[in-house]
């Protein structure tokens, strides 16, 4: 189908019918943020922000898959999780997933699908890494590294949640993690790779949106992305030590300050839920003004 094609199919009153988000205006404004009768995919979920998603998606009244290359998330965070779905009465289950791999990613679906209380209608791809170095010593392969697992992997496990809705023939709302390294450079740090890929992740939520959006004879799937700012998390720790570092990423965001995970709790429901009804191929830049400079 051309592009042509897909843009002339928006004259067509079945098109446009089809192509109606659930609910409307006739959502309450306290279920805007709700979750209810779905489930969400997670990736990353063994990570700080797949953690913290995945508690406050359980709060908003989804069942959660979690997706991580880890063979066991790690006990004390998931005796948390399990606490969460227990006191919300929401199902939470976790699957060892490698998105670098075809047969990994078929494999933890294969298994997910059928236990299913609700169909899949939505995913949060946090999975990710960030490796650094000077450009002109960066091994080609970490380099290839890094775009198959944040951009080809993205892609493999939003490809499959795409395949899922269709064949259950609901609406879906697709997040992906990207960042404000995919608009700008970091100072201090040499991030070519890790900037490139996420830069990609934005192209990618775009593009998936144009497709999934416009198509006929499919659900609509909404794509969005998610652009975080610097995060103070274990993972960055070892960054913030080398000196002076602190003081520069602080002094480079307008709330002169770094994020915490919870504080992209919030941001993500909205792009699952039904408040983010008229949004896709767009992304939401939580960067406490870094880029606004």
């Amino acid at each position: 189908m051309s592009h042509q094609e897909v843009n002339s199919n928006v004259h067509d009153p079945k098109f446009r019918e089809a192509k109606q988000p659930q609910g409307g205006s006739s959502v309450a404004v306290a279920d805007l943020f709700r979750l209810d009768g779905r489930t969400i995919i997670v990736t990353g979920a063994a990570g700080f922000m797949g953690t913290t998603l995945t508690a406050a998606i359980l709060e908003s009244g989804a069942d959660v898959v979690c997706l991580d290359v880890m063979s066991s998330p790690k006990q004390e965070e998931w005796e948390s999780i399990e606490a969460a779905a227990k006191k919300y009465s929401k199902h939470v289950s976790y699957v060892q997933c490698d998105q670098r791999s075809d047969d990994s990613v078929k494999a933890a679906f294969d298994k997910i699908v059928p236990s299913l209380r609700y169909p899949i209608r939505g995913l949060a791809a946090c999975a990710g890494v960030s490796d650094n170095g000077p450009a002109t010593e960066f091994p080609s392969q970490s380099f290839t590294r890094l775009l198959d697992i944040n951009v080809t992997g993205t892609f493999r496990v939003a490809q499959r949640v795409a395949k899922e809705t269709i064949k259950e023939n609901v609406t879906a709302s697709l997040v992906l993690v990207a960042s404000m390294s995919g608009y700008v450079s970091n100072r201090g740090v040499d991030t070519a790779g890790y900037n490139s890929s996420k830069a990609a992740v934005h192209q990618l939520a775009r593009s998936l949106a144009a497709e999934w959006g416009s198509r006929v004879g499919i659900p609509l799937i909404r794509v969005n992305s998610l652009s975080p700012g610097y995060i103070r998390t274990a993972a960055t720790a070892e960054a913030l030590q080398k000196p002076g570092m602190e003081t520069q990423w602080v002094g480079d965001n307008m709330l002169y300050r770094l994020s915490t995970p919870d504080e992209f709790r919030a941001p993500v429901l909205f792009l699952l839920g039904d408040g983010s009804s008229f949004m896709t191929g767009s992304d939401l830049r939580v960067d406490g003004g870094h880029c606004s400079w």
